[in-house]
């Protein structure tokens, strides 16, 4: 069938994670594309910020044309795949869009992630602390590798407006922009925050294994959170910092405050929304 052909191509709307995840011997043949793809080597990387980017996006990343690299890794399977136009997904892209008329706003946060990005690390928690930082009517600043789309969607909900703009082969600057909350439009910037004093009590609580395969520990606090009631919380007792639970978390509403205590040792406090 059509659909099943289509399934067996790489794509470049797909996410590198998924790539990866039903080719992996296709690591091989992005590291031989592209030094920048260096990193993918490092596990931790691979759980991180490929499930972020795709195809297209890494591609750019590593100073590729996106035909090229998809057209690579398709042949390395066997496939000589048709060229595609890009997908709804690659269509949300900023890039090119005139400036918004709130772009002269003052900035309430500037926050340079590359540093973070470019030694293998996860910039979502320092990210989403900025955010909290800024005010109605100000802006987030954000200096990145590549475009980073999904970021559109988590911040859209928490009442950001978005627009990004290319400085350089691996210099992407973008800039939400919080809008002002009036009443009658009905406009929600968030959940409330928790506080210290939420941790000592909670209505359920999770235990994460060392040894539970993405995406079960997800899975398992998900289902968890959603046997409580609105406003009644969950402790989650994690063995890391499970970044793409937080961006479900602000993407759905749900409030939450983490703790680091130490290697292995993550605690996160969820508060239902809704």
């Amino acid at each position: 069938m059509a659909g099943e052909d289509r399934e067996e191509v790489v794509r470049p709307e797909m996410k590198v994670a998924e790539v990866l995840r039903r080719w992996p011997e296709l690591l091989e043949v992005l590291v031989e594309a592209s030094p920048a793809f260096q990193k993918l080597k490092n596990p931790l990387l691979r759980r991180t910020m490929p499930n972020l980017v795709t195809v297209a996006q890494a591609a750019r990343i590593g100073g590729l044309e996106p035909e090229e690299l998809v057209a690579r890794l398709n042949r390395a399977l066997g496939v000589e795949a048709r060229p595609e136009a890009p997908a709804a997904k690659e269509g949300e892209s900023l890039l090119g869009t005139p400036p918004p008329p709130w772009l002269s706003a003052p900035v309430g946060f500037h926050l340079d992630v590359r540093p973070i990005l470019e030694q293998g690390g996860e910039p979502f928690q320092a990210i989403m602390a900025a955010a909290r930082e800024v005010g109605p009517g100000k802006k987030l600043v954000l200096e990145v590798l590549f475009e980073p789309i999904p970021l559109y969607k988590v911040l859209g909900k928490q009442g950001f407006l978005a627009w990004c703009e290319q400085l350089g082969e691996k210099h992407y600057r973008v800039h939400f922009y919080r809008q002002e909350v009036r009443e009658e439009e009905g406009v929600v910037a968030g959940p409330a925050p928790l506080g210290e004093a939420d941790w000592e009590s909670y209505q359920a609580e999770v235990f994460i294994e060392e040894n539970l395969e993405p995406p079960l520990p997800m899975m398992r606090v998900l289902e968890a959170l959603g046997r409580l009631k609105p406003g009644e919380k969950l402790l989650v007792h994690h063995v890391r910092r499970p970044v793409h639970l937080l961006a479900r978390l602000e993407e759905e509403g749900h409030a939450y405050l983490l703790k680091d205590l130490g290697p292995g040792q993550v605690k996160i406090l969820i508060r239902k929304g809704g």
